[in-house]
């Protein structure tokens, strides 16, 4: 059996062992009508009500403690009025972590930036209300009850191009997720105080409401100047992207400006990325996605607002509150409802047929690949989108090269069954390496 499959395996509570070890892998954590069994997540951070009491996730230097005589402040409002009033933060995350700026808010929770009191290290601590996380977005862990599935699914995957889990607390209103904050500010800290558009939004929009009310936004073709390589703010082409990291300020004000790959390529000079650029990003990005298809997971919400992004280029796919996850050595199942993007939903989605994740994955790497290159969607309308009309904005001046058009058009097949898969695009020669 593989080792992909052995994650799959569900073991009995008896073979739990009475001590945490780093090769321990029998949690069963059950999702629809089959068990998952990753790698153990060590909590000692949960409600009491919890069955069992286990130490922390030790991605982080050890908790470090008030001085002696001290306590700190627990009152959850001083640090964001999304808090309700009275709401007394875990004493322990405050022992651990000081709350500083506001990264986005979203439909069941919101994420701000802290600093770890040891280490001195930023990250991101998302507040997922519990109350809101959506029937599907749970998953029952037989040891410690039912946990989001975005906390289970971060905490065993491993890949340099998704987001790490770092650490997990909970209180009677919130599960507190303490992320790795990555990415750099791409817009100036006036204008992510004047401008919710760039707020990174936390996931499921559940799109049983009315897909045919809902268009892919479509910038107008602008008339920009011929540029081979268009210069993104902040980025030095001339270095080369897996070069030294560029140290920036921290904004000074209390609402930190996106990380986003969606603002990343809005202040880009051209509104996109050049074809380096772009093959550069979307690698990565088609990297992640196969690691995950590997283990029979799909993130079911991939957009340009859920890839944070830093100077050097470098993205991590975030956010995995819609994804779904089924035994890799089995046939996939199919799916009714949608729980992404109107925008990047896939031609079987938009005609409400039963559809398959990885497929629906495909179109949407594609719908974001047109973004990359051209700063707009490929389809005037969801209409023309069920259709997979594709048409492709390229600004005046600019080509693009036969091999960027093809996997576009491939990937956008409105046909799931011959549409291009994840490995093929991994083989396509668009990102495959020059020929010396």
């Amino acid at each position: 059996m593989s080792e992909i499959s052995e994650l799959f395996k569900s073991t009995s509570l008896d073979s739990f062992p009475a001590e945490p070890s780093a090769s321990s892998s029998n949690d069963s954590l059950l999702l629809d009508s089959f068990s998952i069994s990753p790698n153990l997540i060590f909590l000692s951070h949960l409600s009491q009500d919890r069955p069992f009491s286990r130490e922390a996730f030790p991605s982080l230097p050890s908790r470090p403690g008030p001085p002696s005589g001290y306590t700190y402040n627990r009152e959850a409002d001083r640090h964001s009025l999304r808090f309700p009033s009275g709401h007394r933060l875990h004493r322990r995350f405050v022992e651990s972590y000081q709350l500083e700026d506001e990264l986005g808010s979203g439909g069941y929770g919101f994420v701000m930036t802290a600093r770890h009191r040891s280490s001195g290290r930023e990250v991101a601590v998302k507040f997922i209300i519990k109350s809101k996380v959506p029937d599907h977005a749970w998953m029952e862990d037989e040891l410690l009850g039912p946990l989001p599935v975005e906390v289970v699914l971060l905490q065993r995957l491993s890949h340099p191009n998704i987001i790490k889990f770092l650490d997990l607390f909970e209180d009677g209103l919130y599960f507190y997720l303490v992320q790795e904050l990555h990415g750099s500010p791409w817009s100036s800290s006036e204008d992510s105080t004047n401008s919710m558009a760039s707020t990174p939004c936390l996931s499921p929009s559940a799109s049983e409401r009315s897909l045919d009310s809902v268009e892919p936004t479509t910038p107008p073709p602008t008339g920009l100047s011929s540029l081979d390589n268009p210069r993104i703010k902040g980025v030095d082409d001339s270095q080369s992207f897996e070069g030294r990291p560029y140290h920036y300020s921290k904004p000074k004000v209390t609402r930190r400006a996106s990380y986003d790959l969606f603002e990343c390529i809005e202040q880009s000079e051209d509104r996109r990325l050049s074809e380096s650029q772009s093959r550069y990003v979307f690698g990565q990005i088609v990297d992640a996605v196969d690691y995950l298809n590997e283990l029979g997971i799909a993130h079911r919400d991939i957009k340009d607002e859920n890839l944070v992004i830093d100077r050097n280029l470098t993205v991590k796919l975030i956010d995995f509150g819609s994804a779904c996850a089924v035994d890799p050595e089995k046939p996939r199942p199919h799916y009714e409802k949608f729980f992404g993007t109107a925008a990047y939903a896939s031609s079987e989605i938009l005609l409400k047929k039963k559809y398959l994740a990885a497929p629906a994955e495909v179109w949407t790497l594609g719908v974001l690949l047109s973004y990359l290159l051209t700063g707009a969607s490929p389809f005037q309308s969801a209409r023309e989108a069920a259709r997979g009309k594709v048409i492709l904005y390229v600004p005046h001046g600019t080509t693009l090269s036969k091999n960027a058009v093809d996997l576009i058009r491939r990937c956008l097949n409105p046909n799931p069954e011959s549409r291009i898969t994840i490995q093929q695009i991994r083989e396509h020669p668009w990102l495959l390496p020059p020929v010396v």
